[in-house]
């Protein structure tokens, strides 16, 4: 049994595969937007390289020094571009990337987990300070608000407009101003076990690891969904 949680009065959670996720998954939406500008790609293949232009760029911390949504539409351009090199040509590229990032600017191309709102509603009704703490860029906040997140959380911090990306200490020492608590009166919950577990501990904040799909081991709690999350507070 994990040691439960003592004096907690923030929980910050990570955005993107703690709370909500891609739907019905970035290659699909690649695909369907890229089939109606004129190129046929299996969603797969799109997701598959993604992925790994993803991993290349260490995701968005390598935007966390920029600001402004000019350096913002830049990064994913470059991203999109060298997806998109390698299975065919759009005609007119500029148009289909405008539609493809509004597309994901909107919280259709979203999905809450069934347990994240619930989640939330206990935290808040313990009176904790809730906020999101992600490696993001400035249209998390459209769509948190799409999404219905927004009316239970006290701040919501994004590194692109930060400027610093987990697993940074800076993101987290902001997340702790804007919640005006100590270290050790936090707890962090992700799904990263190097940006959300790691980074949060190096800044002295508890951390719950969220494993969803079961198959990671973290020396620190873990859970297999957000229902579980309560369980580990001090009685």
């Amino acid at each position: 049994m994990a040691k439960q949680l003592k004096g907690i009065k923030a929980v910050f959670f990570d955005a993107g595969g703690t709370l909500f996720q891609p739907h019905p998954s970035v290659g699909e939406i690649y695909s369907e937007v890229a089939a109606r500008h004129g190129l046929v790609a299996e969603p797969e293949e799109l997701e598959r390289i993604f992925h790994e232009a993803w991993v290349k760029r260490d995701g968005l911390a390598s935007l966390s020094t920029h600001s402004g949504e000019k350096q913002e539409r830049q990064w994913w351009h470059a991203l999109v571009l060298e997806v998109f090199s390698s299975v065919g040509q759009i005609d007119d590229f500029e148009s289909f990337f405008e539609e493809l990032y509004d597309r994901f600017a909107s919280p259709e191309a979203w999905r809450l987990f069934p347990d994240a709102l619930p989640a939330l509603r206990e935290m808040k009704k313990r009176g904790k300070t809730i906020g999101i703490v992600s490696n993001w860029d400035s249209r998390l906040f459209g769509i948190c608000e799409g999404l219905g997140l927004r009316q239970y959380l006290d701040f919501v911090l994004a590194s692109a407009v930060v400027g610093a990306a987990k697993p940074h200490p800076m993101i987290f020492q902001e997340a702790l101003r804007h919640a005006r608590v100590g270290p050790s009166e936090a707890v962090h919950v992700g799904d990263s076990l190097e940006d959300d577990v790691l980074g949060a501990q190096r800044s002295g904040i508890h951390a719950v690891f969220i494993d969803r799909k079961g198959n990671r081991a973290s020396q620190a709690p873990t859970i297999s969904a957000l229902q579980f999350l309560w369980g580990l507070f001090e009685n």
